[in-house]
């Protein structure tokens, strides 16, 4: 049977240890239509626990750490959970991945198949569960990256190697503005109409009018690119509940 992708990387979590895997696929094209057809897409998951039990047991901290919008935690938090259908493309890559349909590549040889390529970090997962080193590597002669990181408020996160791959991930516009001063540039999830000076509106999203996909965007790719932060108006599960409890609030 022909691969479906490649494996990047097996082995620890840098958040807890514990084991995971990076899969690089969609590399003849994706059919989201937010983020366009030509963006290699890359799953970081545990490697010995289905992710919709990850879900359930709160073993998906070992790919997403701290992050306010994972299930378990969102519940409590109040935070908007996680957009991403688990239940069906993770859990696809996750089954393939058992099945032993995606062939191991060193990072040197995925710096060579992904050469001119387009390459979305953590379609699922946090890019820093995985060593930034195999990111650095794989993408070094890539045509652009985006990806979004929450881990960059972690003690132990290298700012200055992941700034050029990865958007810091924020919530509000104290956090914002603490990425800025770590020298990363911010992907903000906004509650409510409040854009910021630096700030520009996502032109993938339904207020910036999806003047572009991310693949023609890519303004995603951290300091890679000499750009404004962006911000996107908050549309997941519960959004209008949010942004009617903040309006209460003011």
């Amino acid at each position: 049977m022909k691969a479906l992708g490649y494996i990047a990387y097996e082995g620890a979590s840098k958040i807890d240890g514990r084991p995971i895997v990076v899969i690089v696929n969609k590399l003849q094209g994706s059919a989201n239509a937010k983020t366009g057809a030509d963006l290699v897409q890359t799953f970081i998951i545990r490697a010995d626990v289905a992710p919709t039990d990850a879900l359930k047991t709160g073993d998906d901290v070992s790919i997403c750490g701290q992050c306010a919008h994972r299930p378990l935690l969102a519940k409590s938090n109040g935070a908007a959970p996680c957009y991403v259908n688990v239940g069906r493309s993770v859990r696809s890559v996750y089954e393939a991945y058992k099945r032993g349909r995606y062939t191991k590549a060193t990072p040197a040889q995925l710096r060579r198949i992904l050469a001119g390529r387009k390459i979305r970090l953590g379609t699922y997962g946090d890019p820093a569960a995985a060593p930034v080193a195999m990111w650095q590597e794989i993408t070094a002669d890539a045509a652009g990256v985006v990806g979004y990181s929450h881990q960059w408020q972690a003690v132990h996160f290298d700012h200055a190697a992941w700034a050029p791959l990865v958007m810091a991930s924020a919530d509000t516009i104290d956090e914002a503005a603490q990425a800025n001063l770590y020298g990363m540039r911010v992907f903000r999830v906004s509650v409510g109409v409040d854009r910021q000076p630096g700030e520009a509106t996502c032109p993938a999203s339904a207020e910036g009018g999806r003047r572009a996909t991310c693949d023609t965007c890519m303004l995603c790719g951290g300091t890679s690119k000499a750009a404004r932060d962006i911000v996107i108006a908050d549309h997941a599960v519960g959004h209008k509940s949010r942004v009617i409890m903040l309006q209460a609030a003011v």
